[in-house]
C-alpha cells in the first residue's frame, strides 16, 4: 500500500511539471535521453534537420498561415491549430495527445500537419478538449507513396511499411531513379510532404534496393502542429 501512495505521489508530481511551465524543460529531458539510449537517432536527428532546408520550410509561413486560421484552408476544409502536449517519440511512441478537440471541431480522420506542408499523421480518438493522433509510419503500417515529380515525370505509387519514429521502408527496382534528398509524397494526399529520402542500400548485383525515407520533422521534437479537418 505505501508503494502505491508513492507511485501516485511520483506520478502526480510528474505530471504537474509537464503540464506547467517547465514543460519544456521536462520535453528536453526525455529527448536526451532518448538519444543517450539510443545514440543512432542523434545522426537521424541532424539528417533530419538538414533535410528541412532541403523544402525550405520557413517560420513565416507558419506564422502566416496561423493567423488565417479563420479563413480555413479552402472552402472544403480548415485549418485548426494546435499544440502536442505529449507524446511524439517519448518512449519510441507513435502516438501523439494534442490539446484541442471536438470543441474546436477536431474529427476522427484529421489530418495532422506541420505547417500545413508536412503530414504528420491522422486524429484516431477525439475529446471535448484533446485529441489522439497516430503518427505516420508507425510500426507495421503500410502506406502509399509517390515520388516528388521531377522533370514533369509522373512516378508510380509504392507501398511503404512504417518503421516507427517517423520512418518507412521502400524497396524499388534497382535501376530506380531515386537519391537521398528526394522528397515522397502521400499518395493519398499528394498535396502533403511524407518523408524524404535519408539511407540507400543496395548489394551488389542486386534486382531491389531498399530505401529509406523519414519525416523532415522529428516527432520528438513536434510541438505546434495544425490539424486540416473537412467542413461538414
Amino acid at each position: 500500500m505505501e508503494f502505491l501512495l508513492k507511485a501516485i505521489f511520483w506520478a502526480a508530481l510528474l505530471a504537474l511539471i509537464f503540464f506547467s511551465g517547465s514543460r519544456g524543460f521536462v520535453k528536453n529531458l526525455i529527448v536526451k535521453a532518448s538519444l543517450f539510449l539510443a545514440p543512432e537517432r542523434e545522426s537521424r536527428q541532424t539528417s533530419r534537420e538538414n533535410m528541412a532546408l532541403l523544402i525550405k520550410i520557413q517560420d513565416l509561413e507558419k506564422e502566416n498561415l496561423r493567423l488565417k486560421t479563420a479563413l480555413g484552408v479552402n472552402g472544403k476544409t480548415k485549418l485548426i491549430p494546435a499544440n502536442v502536449i505529449f507524446g511524439g517519440g517519448f518512449l519510441f511512441s507513435d502516438v501523439i495527445l494534442i490539446n484541442q478537440g471536438e470543441n474546436s471541431g477536431i474529427k476522427i480522420g484529421d489530418l495532422v500537419t506541420y505547417q500545413n506542408k508536412i503530414l504528420i499523421g491522422r486524429v484516431a480518438e477525439v475529446g471535448a478538449d484533446w485529441s489522439k493522433a497516430v503518427l505516420l509510419g508507425r510500426i507495421g503500417e503500410k502506406i502509399t507513396l509517390r515520388q516528388d515529380m521531377s522533370e514533369n515525370i509522373q512516378h508510380a505509387p509504392v507501398e511503404a511499411a512504417g518503421l516507427g519514429g517517423g520512418e518507412f521502408q521502400i524497396e524499388m527496382p534497382a535501376e530506380a531513379n531515386v537519391k537521398i534528398g528526394d522528397i515522397f509524397r502521400s499518395a493519398e494526399n499528394p498535396e502533403y510532404i511524407a518523408g524524404v529520402v535519408d539511407k540507400i542500400s543496395s548489394e551488389s548485383g542486386g534486382q531491389f534496393k531498399k530505401i529509406s525515407v523519414i519525416s523532415p520533422v522529428s516527432p520528438v521534437l513536434l510541438d505546434e502542429i495544425d490539424i486540416i479537418s473537412k467542413n461538414d
